[in-house]
């Protein structure tokens, strides 16, 4: 019998052990999310968005986007700016993932543009050449 309470005991302290609360949870969601990220976006190190940019050039970043949208070296595609195909492959731009959760708690991700050192390069030389 007391072998019995022993493997009880033992059960209930393995089952309080298991349960966590929802901070607990969270937390570890958090650092899980935190984690993806740095390794999605490890190849992004130094890049700026266009908000980014067009601060330090003294400008809306809507400006930014419209110009380069009319130099033709971006379009509008699926709610966000892309490279055109003249420009993709030379090391101007980055993806940069974004997490979030929906009002229902559902997980969703999107990719937004950044620009590299590169990429900054070339957008001041653009605005230079007018």
């Amino acid at each position: 019998m007391k072998q019995v309470n022993q493997n009880t005991d033992l059960m209930h302290r393995a089952v309080r052990h298991l349960l966590v609360t929802d901070d607990d949870v969270m937390n570890e969601a958090e650092r899980i999310v935190g984690y993806t990220l740095q390794r999605e976006n490890q190849g992004d190190n130094g890049c700026l968005t266009v908000t980014e940019i067009a601060e330090g050039l003294g400008m809306e970043a809507r400006d930014l986007n419209s110009f380069l949208r009319d130099k033709g070296v971006q379009k509008w595609k699926r709610g966000q700016y892309r490279l055109t195909p003249q420009y993709e492959g030379l090391g101007l731009t980055h993806d940069r993932l974004f997490i979030y959760y929906s009002k229902d708690g559902k997980k969703k991700h999107q990719t937004y543009l950044v620009w590299t050192q590169k990429g900054l390069k070339f957008i001041r030389k653009l605005i230079e050449e007018g």
